[in-house]
Protein backbone atom coordinates (compact mmCIF):
# COMPACT_ATOMS: atom_id res chain seq x y z
CA UNK A 1 0.00 0.00 0.00
CA UNK A 2 2.87 2.35 0.79
CA UNK A 3 4.23 1.94 -2.73
CA UNK A 4 0.79 2.40 -4.28
CA UNK A 5 0.13 5.64 -2.42
CA UNK A 6 3.59 6.98 -3.24
CA UNK A 7 3.07 6.12 -6.92
CA UNK A 8 -0.35 7.78 -6.93
CA UNK A 9 0.58 11.04 -5.23
CA UNK A 10 4.30 11.17 -6.12
CA UNK A 11 5.49 13.09 -3.07
CA UNK A 12 8.40 15.43 -3.66
CA UNK A 13 10.51 16.68 -0.82
CA UNK A 14 10.48 16.00 2.87
CA UNK A 15 7.17 17.68 3.72
CA UNK A 16 5.17 15.84 1.06
CA UNK A 17 6.76 12.53 2.06
CA UNK A 18 5.80 13.29 5.68
CA UNK A 19 2.18 13.94 4.61
CA UNK A 20 2.19 10.78 2.50
CA UNK A 21 3.42 8.74 5.48
CA UNK A 22 0.62 10.20 7.61
CA UNK A 23 -1.97 9.31 4.96
CA UNK A 24 -0.57 5.78 4.69
CA UNK A 25 -0.60 5.26 8.49
CA UNK A 26 -4.15 6.57 8.74
CA UNK A 27 -5.27 4.36 5.85
CA UNK A 28 -3.79 1.34 7.63
CA UNK A 29 -5.75 2.34 10.75
CA UNK A 30 -8.96 2.51 8.69
CA UNK A 31 -8.34 -0.95 7.25
CA UNK A 32 -7.49 -2.33 10.70
CA UNK A 33 -10.65 -0.88 12.27
CA UNK A 34 -12.84 -2.25 9.47
CA UNK A 35 -11.32 -5.72 9.91
CA UNK A 36 -11.78 -5.42 13.67
CA UNK A 37 -15.49 -4.72 13.26
CA UNK A 38 -15.83 -7.88 11.19
CA UNK A 39 -13.85 -9.80 13.81
CA UNK A 40 -16.08 -8.54 16.61
CA UNK A 41 -19.18 -9.73 14.78
CA UNK A 42 -17.68 -13.07 13.75
CA UNK A 43 -16.39 -13.79 17.25
CA UNK A 44 -19.91 -13.36 18.62
CA UNK A 45 -21.59 -15.82 16.24
CA UNK A 46 -21.44 -18.72 18.71
CA UNK A 47 -23.06 -16.76 21.54
CA UNK A 48 -25.62 -15.31 19.11
CA UNK A 49 -26.54 -18.72 17.74
CA UNK A 50 -26.78 -20.23 21.22
CA UNK A 51 -29.11 -17.44 22.28
CA UNK A 52 -31.34 -17.86 19.25
CA UNK A 53 -31.48 -21.63 19.61
CA UNK A 54 -32.27 -21.37 23.29
CA UNK A 55 -35.19 -19.07 22.48
CA UNK A 56 -36.44 -21.41 19.77
CA UNK A 57 -36.07 -24.55 21.91
CA UNK A 58 -37.13 -22.95 25.17
CA UNK A 59 -39.66 -25.11 27.02
CA UNK A 60 -42.28 -23.67 29.29
CA UNK A 61 -41.20 -26.08 32.00
CA UNK A 62 -38.37 -24.54 34.02
CA UNK A 63 -36.90 -27.97 34.92
CA UNK A 64 -36.42 -28.87 31.26
CA UNK A 65 -34.71 -25.54 30.53
CA UNK A 66 -31.27 -26.82 31.61
CA UNK A 67 -31.51 -29.73 29.15
CA UNK A 68 -32.47 -27.35 26.37
CA UNK A 69 -29.52 -25.11 27.20
CA UNK A 70 -27.23 -28.10 26.66
CA UNK A 71 -28.98 -28.98 23.40
CA UNK A 72 -28.73 -25.36 22.20
CA UNK A 73 -25.04 -25.23 23.09
CA UNK A 74 -24.30 -28.57 21.39
CA UNK A 75 -26.21 -27.55 18.25
CA UNK A 76 -24.51 -24.16 18.13
CA UNK A 77 -21.04 -25.67 18.47
CA UNK A 78 -21.94 -28.36 15.96
CA UNK A 79 -23.04 -25.71 13.46
CA UNK A 80 -19.38 -24.68 13.19
CA UNK A 81 -18.06 -28.26 13.03
CA UNK A 82 -20.25 -30.54 10.94
CA UNK A 83 -22.79 -30.49 8.16
CA UNK A 84 -25.40 -32.51 10.05
CA UNK A 85 -25.65 -30.02 12.89
CA UNK A 86 -25.60 -27.14 10.42
CA UNK A 87 -28.53 -28.72 8.55
CA UNK A 88 -30.44 -29.23 11.82
CA UNK A 89 -29.90 -25.59 12.79
CA UNK A 90 -30.92 -24.38 9.33
CA UNK A 91 -34.12 -26.48 9.52
CA UNK A 92 -34.94 -25.13 12.97
CA UNK A 93 -34.29 -21.55 11.87
CA UNK A 94 -36.50 -21.97 8.77
CA UNK A 95 -39.27 -23.41 10.95
CA UNK A 96 -39.41 -20.01 12.66
CA UNK A 97 -38.93 -17.99 9.47
CA UNK A 98 -35.25 -17.25 10.12
CA UNK A 99 -32.00 -17.83 8.27
CA UNK A 100 -28.28 -17.32 8.92
CA UNK A 101 -28.83 -13.58 8.67
CA UNK A 102 -30.63 -13.79 12.02
CA UNK A 103 -27.40 -15.08 13.60
CA UNK A 104 -25.44 -12.15 12.21
CA UNK A 105 -28.14 -9.72 13.34
CA UNK A 106 -28.06 -11.15 16.85
CA UNK A 107 -24.25 -10.98 16.92
CA UNK A 108 -24.43 -7.32 15.93
CA UNK A 109 -27.11 -6.67 18.56
CA UNK A 110 -24.99 -8.32 21.24
CA UNK A 111 -21.94 -6.23 20.37
CA UNK A 112 -23.73 -3.00 19.35
CA UNK A 113 -21.89 -0.86 21.91
CA UNK A 114 -18.50 -2.13 20.77
CA UNK A 115 -19.43 -1.65 17.12
CA UNK A 116 -20.67 1.87 17.79
CA UNK A 117 -17.37 2.67 19.50
CA UNK A 118 -15.49 1.24 16.52
CA UNK A 119 -17.61 3.35 14.15
CA UNK A 120 -16.74 6.50 16.10
CA UNK A 121 -13.04 5.59 16.00
CA UNK A 122 -13.30 4.87 12.28
CA UNK A 123 -15.02 8.19 11.60
CA UNK A 124 -12.30 10.08 13.49
CA UNK A 125 -9.51 8.35 11.59
CA UNK A 126 -11.25 9.01 8.27
CA UNK A 127 -11.54 12.72 9.15
CA UNK A 128 -7.84 12.83 10.07
CA UNK A 129 -6.91 11.15 6.78
CA UNK A 130 -9.07 13.57 4.80
CA UNK A 131 -7.43 16.52 6.59
CA UNK A 132 -3.98 15.16 5.79
CA UNK A 133 -4.98 14.85 2.12
CA UNK A 134 -6.32 18.41 2.20
CA UNK A 135 -2.99 19.60 3.65
CA UNK A 136 -1.10 17.91 0.80
CA UNK A 137 -3.39 19.62 -1.69
CA UNK A 138 -2.91 23.00 0.02
CA UNK A 139 0.83 22.54 0.26
CA UNK A 140 1.15 21.67 -3.42
CA UNK A 141 -1.09 24.56 -4.43
CA UNK A 142 0.90 26.93 -2.23
CA UNK A 143 4.17 25.59 -3.61
CA UNK A 144 2.97 26.10 -7.18
CA UNK A 145 1.98 29.70 -6.38
CA UNK A 146 5.35 30.39 -4.71
CA UNK A 147 7.25 28.91 -7.67
CA UNK A 148 5.22 30.97 -10.14
CA UNK A 149 5.86 34.20 -8.17
CA UNK A 150 9.54 33.42 -7.91
CA UNK A 151 9.92 32.68 -11.60
CA UNK A 152 7.84 35.78 -12.50
CA UNK A 153 10.21 37.96 -10.39
CA UNK A 154 13.22 36.41 -12.06
CA UNK A 155 11.76 37.03 -15.50
CA UNK A 156 10.81 40.63 -14.65
CA UNK A 157 14.33 41.45 -13.49
CA UNK A 158 16.00 39.60 -16.29
CA UNK A 159 18.77 41.56 -17.97
CA UNK A 160 18.49 39.66 -21.25
CA UNK A 161 19.05 42.03 -24.18
CA UNK A 162 15.87 42.90 -25.95
CA UNK A 163 15.52 42.48 -29.67
CA UNK A 164 15.87 45.73 -31.50
CA UNK A 165 13.34 46.58 -34.14
CA UNK A 166 14.60 46.07 -37.71
CA UNK A 167 14.17 49.78 -38.56
CA UNK A 168 16.63 50.83 -35.84
CA UNK A 169 19.24 48.35 -37.07
CA UNK A 170 19.33 49.85 -40.52
CA UNK A 171 20.44 53.28 -39.18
Amino acid sequence: MCEQVNQDIKPTGFIERMYAEDVIALTWDIRRLRRSKTGIINSTFLAALQGILLQLLCPRDFELRFQHEEVAEDLARGWFRNKTSKAQVATLLRKFGLDEGAIEAEAIRLRAEDLERMDRMLALVEVRRDKALHYVEGYRESLAIRIKRSTDRILENDEVPRLVAASKRSD
